[in-house]
C-alpha cells in the first residue's frame, strides 16, 4: 500500500458520506394571521448562527475576555422559486402588509398603524436532510416576521424561472438533532462522542458544570433517536 493510498484508506475510515448543502426544506407559519408556507420552492437559505458578546479586561498583563450576553436574533433571507401564481410571493407579502394593517383595516403602506407583535410573529422550521431523506437538523426561529421582500427584475430576454427573496427577522432559535444514523466503523462522530462522554464523566465529579454539559451532551446521545435532542434558549 502506498503512502498515497494510506491516506485516502484514512479519511474514509474517518468520515461517513458527508451533509449536503442542497438538501433542505423549510416551512414558514404564523397561525395568529392564519397563514403558512409550505417550503418547497425555497431553494437558498443560510442556517442562523449565535455569539456570545464579550467585554475585554485587564487587571494588569494579557486582557481577557468576559461573556456579557446571547445575540440569539438577528435576519435570515430566504430565496423562493416563482410559481406562475406567484403564491410564495403573495402569502409573504399578505403576512407583511397585516403588520402595519390591524384587523379593523386601519393603516396602510402610507399611514402605517402597526400591531403588537404578539399579533404578527410566527415560526421559520427549516429541516437539513442525510442522504436517507431523514432529517438531521432542524432549526426552529422563533418570533419571525417578514421584515422586506427584495424588487424582480423582469427582461423581454430572459426566459428564466423568477426567484422571490424576502427577508425575516427572528427573536431567537433552537436547533433539534434527530434520527441518529447507526453507529458504522466510518462515524468519526459517534466514536469522538463516546470518548468526549467518557471524559465528562470523571470531570463531573469535580464539576457541576461540566455535569449540566455532560447531560446535554448525554441528552443529544440517548434522545436524538426520538427527535428530542433540543439546544438553545427555548430548549434548553
Amino acid at each position: 500500500m502506498t503512502k498515497h493510498e494510506s491516506k485516502i484508506d484514512k479519511l474514509k475510515y474517518n468520515f461517513d458520506t458527508g451533509a449536503r448543502a442542497n438538501r433542505f426544506h423549510v416551512n414558514l407559519h404564523c397561525p395568529k394571521l392564519g397563514l403558512s408556507l409550505d417550503g418547497l420552492r425555497c431553494d437558498a437559505v443560510s442556517l442562523p448562527g449565535r455569539k456570545l458578546t464579550t467585554e475585554a479586561w485587564s487587571a494588569y498583563g494579557a486582557t481577557e475576555h468576559f461573556p456579557l450576553g446571547v445575540e440569539n436574533g438577528g435576519e435570515i433571507t430566504l430565496s423562493f422559486l416563482c410559481d406562475s401564481g406567484f403564491y410564495d410571493r403573495f402569502i409573504i407579502e399578505t403576512w407583511q402588509s397585516m403588520i402595519f394593517t390591524n384587523s379593523e383595516g386601519t393603516g396602510n403602506s402610507f399611514t402605517p398603524y402597526f400591531e403588537y407583535k404578539d399579533e404578527y410573529v410566527g415560526e421559520i422550521e427549516i429541516h437539513q436532510f442525510r442522504q436517507d431523506d431523514k432529517t438531521a437538523l432542524k432549526y426552529k426561529l422563533y418570533e419571525a416576521f417578514p421584515i422586506s421582500y427584495e424588487p424582480m427584475a423582469l427582461s423581454s430576454t430572459s426566459a428564466e424561472i423568477l426567484k422571490f427573496s424576502c427577508s425575516f427577522g427572528y427573536t431567537t432559535f433552537d436547533t433539534e438533532y434527530v434520527e441518529k444514523p447507526p453507529l458504522s466503523a466510518l462515524n468519526k462522530g459517534r466514536r469522538m462522542l463516546d470518548i468526549l462522554l467518557d471524559g465528562m464523566k470523571v470531570a463531573s465529579r469535580f464539576s457541576g458544570k461540566a455535569g449540566k454539559a455532560m447531560n446535554k451532551l448525554q441528552k443529544l446521545d440517548t434522545a436524538v433517536s426520538r427527535g428530542a435532542a433540543i439546544f438553545g434558549n427555548r430548549g434548553g
